[in-house]
């Protein structure tokens, strides 16, 4: 009467060695899937990058600049200035919308590890890289007052 229960008790017991055991030596190859020397993954992470709008001219308005950002990362301006900003990529791919001081813009996915520069249109000195070899130089200010470089 009490061999069935036991025979079932022993499966089941089986079962859990079996798996236990099969974790474990998935755990001992660091989990599949890595790099087995350094332990991290093959596949990128998702991070996001938070530039901070410092003041409203030139390339140095921007923190860190030139930003450096993997494929996938989401990057956000963060505005530390008293004024508005408008952040949009050079190539027409992202317009982040108006950035009120203390706001933070929309977020803009990196596609590729490519160089691509941007500005904000209400102060056209202010230009900065996502993954560029350096900060992208100020174009001549064009505005007789200097109000708007």
């Amino acid at each position: 009467m009490h061999a069935p229960v036991a025979r079932g008790t022993l499966r089941l017991l089986s079962g859990v060695v079996v798996a236990c055991a099969g974790a474990l030596m998935l755990w001992g190859c660091g989990g599949g899937g890595g790099d087995s020397s350094t332990g991290s993954p093959t596949a990128p992470s998702t991070n996001t990058v938070t530039v901070a709008v410092v003041s409203s001219i030139g390339n140095a308005a921007y923190q860190p600049n030139p930003v450096r950002a993997n494929t996938g990362d989401q990057v956000l301006f963060r505005n530390s200035d008293a004024v508005t900003h408008r952040i949009v990529m050079d190539d027409g791919s992202a317009d982040l919308g108006d950035i009120a001081p203390g706001a933070t813009s929309r977020a803009f996915t990196v596609r590729n590890a490519n160089a691509l520069n941007f500005h904000c249109t209400l102060h056209p000195s202010m230009v900065g890289s996502i993954n560029g070899a350096t900060a992208p130089e100020a174009p001549p200010c064009v505005d007789e007052y200097g109000y708007e470089c």
